[in-house]
This record gives structure tokens, C-alpha cells and sequence, in this order.
């Protein structure tokens, strides 16, 4: 157990020092609201009821004031910017689609022994959009995917068609 002789004293403030010298808790400024706005001499002093019009409407025979005219086509408006302004035509997809388009075809036409030309001419046109067209990458990755799985679909179902011959050539049995 420590002694409180191994404890140090707590320091004392210099003697020296006056009681007016030191200088005093900088205490913050009070943060004081902002006052609410005088209402103007034209602004309703009570919002309008649910329904009624905000501005109260032309005395009868007094011509009413014309709706604002719509901007011309083109023309720029409020804003700096034109108002029916057409979109911008995106860059050329169309060999990734084609690509896309192939890949799908490859693999549905495997099932059925026509698919692996289509199959190989997705991944070649999905390489060459992969260089071309890198902003349509969703195109030509579906096109390269369904490409291989159509190649490979392709092969699986040629082999199982070899052996399915194979089979049938040397099978020697006798039918009554």
C-alpha cells in the first residue's frame, strides 16, 4: 500500500499575485433572438381561409389581368435555360447491343445444335465493344456472359450428342 508521502503537493499560486492583476472568466455574449419582422402595410395580417383566393378578385366589369405568356419553344427562360430544350443523343451502342442480342440468341439456339455460331460471334463483338464502348459496359458484359455460357451449352450438348452415337454404334443388343 503507497504512503501519502509518495504523493506530490497540489502547486499554490504565487504570492505575489493581487487579487485586481488577475484577469477575470471571459464569460459569452448572451445570445439574443433576432425580433420578428414588422408585417408590411400590403401584407394580410391573417392567412386566407382553406379554398379562398389569396388575392382578392376584380371588381365586376374591371378587365382581369392576363395570365403570363408560356415561353416560346427554345427560348430561355427565368433561368438562363431553354425551355423544352431536347435531350442530347447518346453515343453509338450498337455493338454492344448486337452483342447482347447475339449472346441471347446463342444461348437459346444451344439447346437445339444452332447456337454456337451466335454464340462465338457475341463474344467477338462483345470484345470488340469492350475496347469501343466502354460507357455501354451492361450491353456487352450481358453479351460476353450469355456468349460463353451459349459456347459452352454449345459443347456440352455436341458432346453429350457424340456419346449418345457412340453409344448407339456399339450397342449389340438384340431386340424380339
Amino acid at each position: 500500500m503507497a504512503d501519502n508521502n509518495d504523493i506530490p503537493p497540489v502547486p499554490l499560486p504565487p504570492a505575489d499575485v493581487t487579487a485586481g492583476s488577475a484577469v477575470p472568466p471571459v464569460e459569452p455574449a448572451p445570445v439574443v433572438p433576432p425580433a420578428p419582422a414588422a408585417p408590411s402595410a400590403d401584407a394580410p395580417t391573417t392567412p386566407p381561409a382553406y379554398g379562398a383566393p389569396a388575392t382578392p378578385p376584380p371588381a365586376y366589369g374591371a378587365p382581369a389581368t392576363p395570365p403570363p405568356a408560356a415561353p416560346a419553344y427554345g427560348s430561355p427562360t427565368a433561368y438562363g435555360q431553354p425551355a423544352y430544350a431536347p435531350a442530347p443523343a447518346g453515343p453509338s451502342q450498337g455493338l454492344s447491343v448486337t452483342s447482347m442480342v447475339l449472346g441471347i440468341v446463342g444461348v437459346v439456339f444451344s439447346f437445339f445444335y444452332f447456337g454456337f455460331l451466335p454464340a462465338v460471334a457475341a463474344v467477338i463483338t462483345g470484345h470488340m465493344a469492350q475496347r469501343r464502348q466502354p460507357y455501354a459496359r451492361g450491353f456487352w458484359i450481358t453479351g460476353l456472359i450469355t456468349g460463353y455460357i451459349g459456347i459452352a451449352i454449345s459443347v456440352i450438348t455436341f458432346l453429350a450428342l457424340i456419346a449418345i452415337f457412340v453409344f448407339a454404334s456399339t450397342y449389340s443388343g438384340t431386340y424380339y
